[in-house]
């Protein structure tokens, strides 16, 4: 059978031969011993242990004192979906009905959407109030129900699956209008459009609704990008132009009205028409005006320069945001935590923007310990069984799963094919970060007449033009050789300390050591973040932060007299949820 060692975090077979204790050669430390004591019983395993997660079984070695428990499986637990309960209702009430016929939608389109009216408990209200429901199907079945209630108040089947507003268009259509909700969606079947589709979440930038679909999105020619215009649809449309491709794609104006509604009602279905017909692609690639940057320069103008991304510590989000397109660069003495630090903050910018990841971390090798470590850093706990149970086991590995993919290809690791991976990676699963960990690991091919300093140069362009043409903040950790001791005790490093050049800090826009602090006994738990370079203001001043590191779980904490202040064992999935439901 197959065993997980607690303490090594790797797998091993050992073969059963009944119930009870068994004694055998240690799996783990046996053939490192003197062939005379190789095959000495030194480990046991005893199959009538049971553990807090259900399962049975443990060993444990008495020689190299390493612990076993069963080996469990890290892939993705399948989801359940709630199916909605089907009710044949078709009816509209009169003011429904007038409500619609307001906005120029006629009976008919609504019959042919299959919109109707109910009664339905609102948790905006906290009681049953008059809504208008719209079945979402898939394959002739129904999957979700959207409800909207006055005052512009919505929900969706709790525990239902999420899909796009008629879907099925998506395997016949050659050309997709996309829209952001349900009216614009009735408005171009108004108009005499069935080819539009409406995401789920509204202006939401989370879009793991297409993720079932991108062989019938590769096969379309034409995306009609018709969100609306303001700033929240903006980031929609720039998430959806980055997920489609850019050159598929056309963006739908509408002669200075909000969305292709107002349109509708302030100029007729002529106007509609013709927005689509005039509908314009993103930009031409490398060429610039003030016209092709009208909204950015609109949202300057307006609010100024906004600071990026926090990671929810003050003390840290004080001194240096976050930004996609952009390239990070981390350095810091071996043992130092740098490849901790780098999980740590992006486990927080996946809880609290939603930003997935993928890795190319060799170091972390193999690829289930780096997720046993990442999942400590959520639920709080050790990974192992009898500290984490079964249903945390499942909701950490689920959430990894919808939010983390590890790039590592089997006999290739220059950058150009690290890159290609994260590129379909931003294709089919909307990545916002790719981590690079670390430099030394890759492939260097040197091209013949090249100095180092010019290669590490192009390499550095490639990385920043990435992070440039995909939105993605991209961090590269890499290694200082040149370490200087005072008085014993290491100097901090800096991006000058790079093997290669100099343009490890002239090319990056955020520059970080991670440093420990030693006494006389070594390495402490104490580590000081010098944020050496943030390029542009809004993104922050820089400095220093001082923090503990939590060797239970690998999170950093704030500096406390109280030792117990240091546990901080909280399930951070579990609040993300009750946050995200106050949002519903």
């Amino acid at each position: 059978m197959k065993i997980f060692c607690i303490d090594d975090k790797q797998p091993y077979e050992i073969e059963i031969s009944s119930q009870g204790e068994n004694k055998m050669p240690c799996p783990k430390c046996s053939h490192l011993r003197k062939k005379t004591n190789q095959k000495l019983k030194v480990f046991s395993w005893n199959t009538n242990v049971q553990l807090d997660d259900g399962s049975s079984g443990a060993g444990r070695c008495a020689h190299c004192e390493a612990k076993f428990v069963p080996w469990k499986d890290v892939s993705k637990p399948k989801k359940t979906y709630v199916a909605p309960k089907f009710e044949n209702r078709t009816e509209l009430s009169e003011k429904a009905l007038r409500w619609f016929t307001s906005r120029m939608i006629s009976q008919d389109t609504l019959i042919k959407a299959e919109v109707c009216s109910a009664v339905e408990w609102m948790p905006q209200f906290k009681k049953e109030v008059e809504v208008i429901c719209w079945p979402y199907y898939r394959d002739g079945e129904l999957v979700n129900v959207k409800y909207r209630g006055p005052e512009k108040s919505f929900k969706m089947i709790t525990g239902a699956e999420r899909i796009l507003l008629n879907v099925d268009i998506l395997k016949t259509a050659n050309e997709v209008i996309w829209v952001e909700g349900e009216m614009d969606y009735l408005t171009y079947i108004e108009a005499g459009f069935e080819n539009v589709v409406s995401v789920p979440n509204g202006a939401a930038t989370n879009l793991d609704y297409l993720d079932p679909h991108i062989e019938d999105l590769d096969r379309i020619e034409t995306h009609y990008i018709s969100v609306d215009d303001d700033e929240a649809g903006l980031k929609l449309r720039e998430e959806l132009i980055r997920r489609l491709s850019p050159e598929k794609c056309k963006i739908v104006a509408y002669s200075g009205f909000k969305d292709v509604n107002e349109l509708m009602v302030g100029k007729g279905t002529p106007a509609v028409r013709s927005s689509l017909r005039d509908a314009t692609e993103p930009q031409i690639s490398g060429v610039f005006s003030p016209s092709t940057l009208t909204d950015q320069l609109n949202e300057l103008f307006l609010h100024g320069l906004q600071p990026g991304a926090g990671v929810g510590i003050p003390e840290i989000d004080s001194e240096v945001t976050w930004e996609l397109g952009r390239l990070a660069v981390i350095t810091g003495i071996p043992s130092h935590g740098k490849s901790e630090y780098l999980d740590f903050i992006i486990t927080r910018l996946s809880l609290l923007h939603d930003w997935k990841c993928a890795f190319f971390s060799p170091e972390n090798h193999p690829i289930q310990y780096h997720i046993s470590k990442i999942a400590e850093k959520f639920t709080g706990k050790k990974f192992a069984a009898g500290h984490t149970s079964k249903d945390e086991y499942d909701q950490v590995v689920g959430y990894i799963e919808d939010n983390f993919m590890f790039i590592a290809p089997e006999d290739d690791f220059t950058v150009d094919t690290i890159l290609e991976k994260a590129r379909y990676l931003v294709k089919t699963r909307g990545i916002r970060i790719l981590a690079i960990d670390p430099y030394n690991k890759l492939d260097h091919k040197i091209p013949s007449g090249y100095t180092e300093t010019q290669y590490v140069s192009e390499f550095l362009d490639k990385l920043s033009n990435f992070a440039k043409r995909m939105n993605v903040l991209v961090f590269l950790i890499a290694h200082p050789t040149k370490m200087y001791k005072e008085g014993g005790v290491y100097v901090v490093p800096n991006l000058y300390s790079i093997s290669g050049s100099s343009n490890f800090y002239n090319k990056a826009d955020y520059g970080i050591t991670v440093y420990r602090v030693q006494n006389e006994d070594g390495l402490t738990n104490k580590v000081e973040i010098y944020h050496q370079k943030v390029k542009f203001r809004h993104l922050g001043n820089g400095g220093k932060v001082e923090l503990m590191f939590n060797y239970r779980n690998g999170r950093y904490e704030l500096p406390s007299f109280d030792v117990d202040a240091y546990q901080d064992q909280t399930n951070w999935i579990d609040m993300k949820k009750e946050v995200d439901e106050l949002f519903v």
